[in-house]
Order: C-alpha cells, then sequence, then structure tokens
C-alpha cells in the first residue's frame, strides 16, 4: 500500500533567475528560497515538516544551478510510480538506471530546519524531531514554476474507528 501525502505547492517565476540560481532582484539564491517554503510548509502543517520536493527537471537544475553543484551532478530521482513516491520501488530502479549515466545523482539535500552540523559541515539528523534531508523526486508532469513539498502519512481519509469496549457478560441463574 502506498502511502499518501499531505502536500503544498508553490510557485515561482524563472525568469527571475541568473544562470547561477540567484534571484536577479535581490541575489537570494533559489535553494533559499526553498528554505522559505519549507517554513511556510511547517506553518501549514504545524506537526509536520517535509520530506519529498517535486519538481520537473528544469526546476531540479535550477535547483543545483543555486547549490553550485558540479555540472556532473544531477539533481533528483525519477519517480517511476506517478505522482507519489514508492519508497521501495522508485530507489530500486533509479540506482540500476544510475549504474550506467555519466553523471551522479543527488536524491537529498539537507532540510531548512537542520541547524547542526558536524566537523565536516554535514548535517546532524535528530531522530526524535522527525526532521530529515528532503528527498528530491523529479516529476516531469509538473509545470514549470512550480514546486511541491509533502509528506508522507498514512491517513487513509477514514474518520470511523473501530473501538472495542470491554464491557463484563453478566449471568443470570
Amino acid at each position: 500500500m502506498m502511502e499518501k501525502e499531505l502536500y503544498k505547492t508553490y510557485y515561482f517565476d524563472s525568469a527571475d533567475y541568473d544562470k547561477r540560481g540567484r534571484r536577479k532582484s535581490d541575489g537570494k539564491s533559489f535553494r533559499d528560497v526553498i528554505k522559505e517554503f519549507e517554513y511556510d510548509f511547517h506553518d501549514t502543517y504545524s506537526t509536520e515538516y517535509a520530506l519529498n520536493l517535486y519538481a520537473n527537471s528544469r526546476t531540479m537544475a535550477l535547483l543545483a544551478k543555486s547549490n553550485d553543484a558540479a555540472p556532473f551532478l544531477t539533481y533528483g530521482m525519477d519517480l517511476t510510480q506517478g505522482k507519489s513516491f514508492d519508497a521501495v520501488q522508485d530507489p530500486f530502479v533509479n540506482h540500476e538506471m544510475e549504474k550506467y549515466s555519466p553523471s551522479i545523482y543527488v536524491y537529498g539535500i539537507d532540510s531548512a530546519f537542520m541547524t547542526e552540523f558536524d566537523e565536516y559541515g554535514y548535517p546532524i539528523l535528530d531522530e526524535n524531531s522527525d526532521i530529515y534531508p528532503l528527498t528530491l523526486l523529479v516529476d516531469d508532469t509538473m509545470r514549470d514554476n512550480e514546486v511541491r513539498l509533502a509528506v508522507p502519512t498514512m491517513d487513509d481519509g477514514d474518520e470511523t474507528e473501530d473501538v472495542i469496549i470491554d464491557v463484563p457478560k453478566f449471568e443470570y441463574a
């Protein structure tokens, strides 16, 4: 069973960014704009942090440029199961494809909420906080100038809940 997701779609204008992924008006990197989207996502779903970032390949390229990524790095994992990320199947297929590619794929970036770093500059994961890196997912069915942040949920939308009430049985003689 594939998980459902809480999600929110954000819009931007790619024409506002230069070839290095910096906004022309103020020099802010596209990565920093994504961080603003992450803060907004958490404000919307106050107990949740975004775990997945969906965008088309052009938007992923903009994100890579804004992070000053080397040209041989390709951002994002191609979806093989449609619009929802299949955590079992998608990585398997992508890792097989990666063997034959001249690129090195970047499947995740640190969350805006990751503020602690080790001596090598890597973010420290705090599993108690539910803050993890953003998984980058390429969905070429998405339009230019939009990204979608999401977090998986097991909520099936069914409001009813089976409650077992233990009532003692009385026997009458």
